[in-house]
């Protein structure tokens, strides 16, 4: 959560009374947390995690997704995807010339039903799982409130939250992502991300390199087998070597 933006607005619109009050120090991370102070946590969390909000942060999400489906496609990095599939850089060159949407339409007529069908139930059921993991959520915001600001911060929060434009930042505060501003600069990024990653890869190999390679099952002493077969559950006869190790 965007701990910061809060306070940019709370201390525009904290009373300059308020800042000369006797403040009640947070306390430190991990100790136990004055009932007060835990209370008033969980009055600034209510406001800004309402019951609902992630069923309605899901639902937000679907849209633009399915507006954009066949977009997604065209701008989807293909040469970039096979290369580190293995293709050679001539055909991986190829592939930039590909209609991905055109070739999904003859493969599979109904790929975007299909599609929109299992987005749709997956994101209603997470929606559905987040409902149910709201309680949970919340108190466990309130505590990380409650440890980080101290108590005259938390009720400069819930008085700025009373306000009207405090009232709506909470109210928008988890589902302002899904703004079609944010959501269209996202749709930019991906691609842009996607081309990186043969970089990022290459970062995470070389900073691997100096270590030796992962033993292979033939590598290891009989007391080693018998120990992983153990904790596996397996019979030895049955340990073989992970496919991306062969």
């Amino acid at each position: 959560m965007h701990t910061a933006s809060i306070l940019a607005f709370t201390l525009m619109a904290t009373p300059a009374g308020a800042q000369v009050a006797s403040a009640v120090p947070a306390p430190a991370s991990g100790a136990p947390v004055d009932s007060t102070h835990l209370a008033e946590a969980r009055i600034v969390i209510a406001k800004l995690m309402p019951p609902g909000v992630y069923r309605t942060l899901m639902s937000s999400m679907m849209a633009p997704i399915f507006d954009n489906m066949g977009d997604s496609l065209k701008t989807l990095p293909l040469k970039q995807m096979a290369e580190m599939g293995g293709l050679s850089a001539k055909e991986a060159a190829a592939l930039d010339k590909v209609n991905l949407e055109q070739v999904m339409a003859i493969y599979d007529p109904h790929w975007r039903e299909r599609s929109q069908l299992s987005m749709r139930a997956m994101f209603e059921t997470m929606g559905t799982f987040f409902t149910t993991l709201e309680p949970e959520l919340r108190e466990a915001y309130a505590r990380a409130y409650a440890n980080a600001f101290t108590l005259a911060e938390l009720r400069d929060f819930d008085a700025f939250f009373a306000s009207p434009a405090g009232s709506k930042f909470a109210a928008r505060y988890l589902t302002i992502g899904t703004d079609p501003a944010i959501a269209a600069e996202m749709r930019t990024m991906m691609p842009k991300m996607m081309a990186q990653m043969p970089t990022f890869l290459a970062a995470a190999q070389k900073a691997k390199a100096a270590l030796p390679p992962p033993r292979k099952i033939e590598d290891l002493t009989p007391a080693d087998k018998a120990a992983l077969a153990k904790a596996l559950g397996v019979p030895e006869s049955k340990l073989k070597d992970p496919k991306s190790a062969t």
